[in-house]
């Protein structure tokens, strides 16, 4: 501040100031000054970036893991929940039954793959489709032959008797087959049918006795249909499974995606008859057997007593930064990955797997003498 002059008169606590005069001087930036705020603008926006990406490619990643993990315990849980129930209300064997284009001998139907996915069919279950009534719209008799049951599930809504599902057990203990003859379906209509020869009653059952239907379940991997929804494709591998009975619905019902493979070993218990595994050591893999060069065979499908599920799941989208260092584990009998030393043998590609493996003990194992 330079030539100011101010005359300052103090009169009843007033001011008077005057002639003042300022002179500010004015300035900006340097070159030098610009370009290293430049810099250091930059280097803060590239830190901002990377941060962004690394965050935007790690939650891209945990989201197909996350994904993948949730498919594959949901194939497991419900995979696992059928095969438990394997046997139940079957007669002992040797037993043969036909549902739909399928003929059933034992609980369960091996088909074993060393170079893709296994398949596997479930016998049994149980469907609850009604109870054991006395009367109810049925003709009250007596004896065996006459007893009725609410089963709006044999028939269509057309009221035609499905042959399906012919195949009942009563609580689950006494096996029998249902007539096909039209005259005991007389009461289709109000949801009952009797049961006459062959179907007789080898005792007097409650009214309220549960009455099951027996199903035939098929799991399998499916990638060559690009008309269902969701389309299942080598990109995108779906596990369906196919109620033969349809009371799961009909055709093939996909249950989860991006499943890539599912393979199978059966603990067998052959001799002794104990209920026990045959194992070579107690806990090793020796101890579950498959079809397959080099491994037990499988001979007889009624001895199996349990069952190891493995269940592969793949992500979604291959990793997004490009990384193709991952590849198929190694389990059973694939020897394009197994038999190799370090799965060398397996294709490396850019999709992160999970695989989940379990122990699965049948419920109701039906087994010969």
């Amino acid at each position: 501040m330079k030539n100011a002059k101010c005359k300052i008169k103090n009169k009843n606590l007033q001011f008077r100031i005057c002639n003042l005069q300022f002179a500010i001087k004015q300035q900006g930036f340097s070159l030098v000054e610009l370009l290293i705020a430049m810099a250091i603008a930059t280097i803060v926006g590239m830190a901002g970036y990377v941060i962004f990406s690394s965050s935007n490619w790690s939650y891209k990643v945990q989201e197909d893991v996350s994904e993948v993990q949730q498919n594959v315990r949901v194939a497991m849980d419900r995979l696992a929940k059928d095969i438990r129930t394997a046997g139940f209300g079957l007669p002992d064997p040797p037993f043969s039954l036909t549902i739909g284009t399928g003929t059933f001998t034992s609980p369960i139907t091996v088909t074993n793959s060393t170079t893709a996915p296994d398949t596997i069919t479930i016998l049994g279950i149980g469907y609850e489709a009604g109870t054991l009534q006395s009367t109810g719209g049925c003709t009250n008799g007596s004896g065996t032959n006459l007893i009725c049951m609410n089963t709006a599930d044999f028939f269509s809504n057309a009221g035609v008797y499905q042959p399906t599902r012919r195949y009942i057990s009563l609580n689950g203990t006494t096996f029998i087959e249902l007539s096909s003859a039209a005259g005991d379906h007389v009461n289709a209509a109000q949801g009952s049918m009797r049961l006459s020869s062959p179907a007789t009653l080898d005792r007097n059952y409650p009214d309220g006795t549960p009455v099951y239907i027996i199903q035939a379940v098929q799991y399998t991997i499916v990638i060559n249909d690009a008309t269902a929804s969701p389309p299942c494709t080598s990109a995108n591998p779906c596990l369906r499974s196919e109620d033969f009975t349809a009371l799961r619905g009909s055709g093939s019902q996909t249950f989860a995606e991006n499943i890539e493979d599912i393979q199978f070993a059966y603990g067998i218990d052959v001799s002794p008859r104990d209920g026990m595994i045959d194992y070579t050591s107690p806990y090793s893999d020796g101890a579950f057997v498959f079809s397959a060069t080099g491994a037990a065979t499988l001979s007889d499908p009624s001895s199996i007593i349990a069952v190891k599920a493995n269940i592969v799941g793949r992500t979604r989208n291959q990793d997004p930064k490009g990384a193709t260092g991952f590849k198929s584990q190694c389990f059973e009998d694939r020897p394009v990955d197994a038999g190799t030393t370090n799965c060398t043998g397996a294709v490396s590609d850019g999709y992160r797997r999970r695989m989940l493996t379990k122990i699965i003990k049948l419920r109701n194992p039906k087994q010969g003498a």
